[in-house]
């Protein structure tokens, strides 16, 4: 424990930003021109073996002794769980997803999930792509008319409440009023939430304390949390 702390509390040394296209675009410009990025798609959620088997083969070409890796992820299904580099020190906030990581803990995520259940967070830059539920729900039913195609979406997403836009203060009009639209169409509640960069901020500077991040030195692989 104690070298843990002393590895949270100093200044970081070579850092990788190893990221997921969706928080990309709020982790480039937190990294500056000091952090090395890669990025990697989201369509890799999908499986989380995939996912896990893309981030080793990432790890392996770019980790080096005394670096630090930083993941832009959360847990997200286990995916992370078990990955490991052999040289670098691996870093990565202690959240679920990049729900939780733009929202800026996991325990304001949990909160939220508690208070309304059935919620599902969208973010601007996610509405063309596969985080996209509502148009990824659609596809395949081209051919069926209109007035089915909309009721067998509603079916899909009868488990769901609420449309919650993550809005991180520069959210386009034409965002707001498309998950608005999304909302009305599919008798969702409709509610905006400010992002909070904070622990984004800290996983590329540091400090990590312990309640926020992971560390896993060479050879210690992640554990599930």
């Amino acid at each position: 424990m104690e070298s843990n702390n002393k590895m949270n509390s100093m200044t970081p040394g070579h850092r990788i930003l190893l990221t997921c296209k969706s928080v990309a675009h709020v982790l480039e410009p937190l990294a500056g021109s000091d952090i090395e990025v890669r990025i990697m798609e989201i369509a890799l959620h999908i499986n989380p073996q995939k996912l896990r088997s893309h981030l080793m083969t990432e790890i392996s070409s770019i980790e080096k002794k005394g670096s630090f890796i930083l993941l832009g992820y959360g847990l997200c299904g286990r995916s992370l769980e078990g990955v490991v580099s052999a040289k670098s020190t691996l870093v990565l906030p202690r959240v679920d997803d990049c729900v939780g990581a733009l929202l800026g803990s996991r325990h304001r995520h949990k909160e939220l999930m508690k208070q309304r259940a059935g919620c599902y967070f969208i973010e601007e830059n996610w509405l063309d792509t596969e985080l996209n539920i509502f148009s990824e729900t659609l596809k395949g039913l081209e051919r069926i008319p209109p007035e089915r195609r909309s009721s067998i979406a509603r079916m899909a997403l009868e488990n769901y409440t609420t449309l919650a836009l993550l809005d991180s203060g520069d959210t386009t009009p034409a965002a707001d009023a498309m998950c608005a639209d999304y909302a009305d169409e599919y008798g969702l509640d409709f509610m905006r939430l400010r992002t909070d960069l904070g622990l984004l901020t800290r996983l590329m500077n540091g400090p990590w304390p312990e309640e926020e991040f992971i560390v896993c030195p060479p050879g210690r692989p992640i554990p599930f949390f």
